[in-house]
């Protein structure tokens, strides 16, 4: 596949050497870690009763651990929620209670929040999730509905991906790191605002290399979105969110889909890095809406992309770095000198072929 190798580090421009100082990345967007959510308990036949006995007409999806139901809470002034129902196996059963362990002690804008649970020990256990009426990205960016039209601007949809940006840092930032290790666009969430926010977190892990429970866990991901560089558990690390994030990203970019069998190459990163790589930054864009007119919006953009799937992980970026360049790029770029966002000039992106430059 044409990732970014570490020997192919230089076709993509090189950092500047002098560091930035205008995109540094904001705070995290979660309360201090004291502070945790307030969940609220639930009775097992209520939330079965706002589901409508979980009806067919009520599923809004089903994801890698469960089924997602909506609800309405007659309790709470007829209030919308969504509760995931688990599947029936065991295995599927460790990722639904992983998800309540992560999101029980976490809150922020940018995640699709826990807000209750159900308490009754003698039934299956059900999670209440917050309401996304415009469901998945995925669906926005790859249906003809009215709310792709309204995410048809590059300023909306580089304010995206910073928002899933910001989700995945925040993540990362804790101690011990939480890796999600599935973000990809059916797991980031719409809501009534066009917001995004980072969802599905049954395969998240707390990063801590001397844990016995991340040594043991068995690589896991989506293929299309899934990092080449974590084949074995000790090959896990933040970077492995950071090659997803930039599969999204190029997904974001062009409209395609991370695999897609009607093109040649079908996966996305084998088609979009080798024109990168040729100066040919222009054409990985969505035809839908076209390339961004801003010259410096369209060649930076792509080219966050591009270091976030850099096959040696060592060269990639870390997710505060991202947030700081899209930080960038969400304002205006255009008096702005290449090396001020510290990531190069993409006009000059050569590799090197035995002795002589190729652009």
């Amino acid at each position: 596949m044409g990732y970014l190798s570490c020997k192919a580090g230089s076709a993509v421009a090189v950092s500047s050497s002098k560091p930035s100082t205008t995109t540094k990345p904001p705070p995290p967007e979660s309360p201090p870690e004291e502070t945790r959510p307030k969940l609220r308990r639930f009775l097992h036949r209520d939330l079965e009763s706002a589901t409508n006995g979980f009806s067919p007409t009520n599923l809004l999806g089903r994801g890698s651990h469960g089924s997602v139901y909506k609800a309405v809470l007659a309790s709470s002034s007829s209030r919308l929620v969504a509760v995931k129902r688990p599947s029936k196996s065991r295995e599927i059963s460790r990722e639904f209670h992983n998800e309540f362990d992560i999101l029980s002690k976490i809150r922020s804008p940018r995640f699709v929040n826990l807000l209750g649970y159900s308490a009754d020990n003698a039934k299956e256990p059900l999670l209440v999730v917050e309401f996304m009426p415009h469901g998945s990205l995925y669906d926005v960016i790859h249906s003809d509905s009215n709310t792709s039209v309204a995410i048809s601007t590059w300023s909306k949809r580089i304010k995206v991906a910073l928002q899933i940006a910001k989700a995945v840092e925040l993540l990362h930032s804790r101690d011990p790191p939480i890796i999600h290790r599935d973000i990809k666009s059916a797991n980031v969430l719409m809501d009534k605002n066009l917001n995004a926010k980072l969802g599905d977190f049954g395969l998240a892990i707390r990063c801590n290399v001397e844990d016995h429970k991340v040594k043991s866990t068995p690589p896991a991901g989506t293929m299309g979105y899934l990092d080449p560089d974590y084949v074995t558990a000790d090959r896990l690390s933040t970077k492995t969110d950071v090659f997803s994030f930039g599969v999204l990203l190029l997904e974001i970019i062009s409209g395609r889909k991370a695999i897609d069998v009607r093109y040649s190459p079908s996966f996305i990163v084998d088609w979009a890095i080798p024109m990168i790589k040729r100066g040919k930054i222009g054409g990985i864009y969505d035809p839908m809406i076209g390339a961004p007119v801003d010259v410096s919006v369209r060649n930076h953009l792509g080219l966050v992309a591009a270091k976030c799937v850099r096959t040696c992980r060592e060269k990639r970026p870390g997710m505060g770095e991202v947030v700081g360049w899209l930080t960038g790029l969400t304002q205006s770029v255009r008096s702005r000198r290449w090396d001020e966002l510290g990531i190069g000039n993409p006009c000059m992106m050569v590799e090197t072929v035995g002795s002589r430059p190729v652009e």
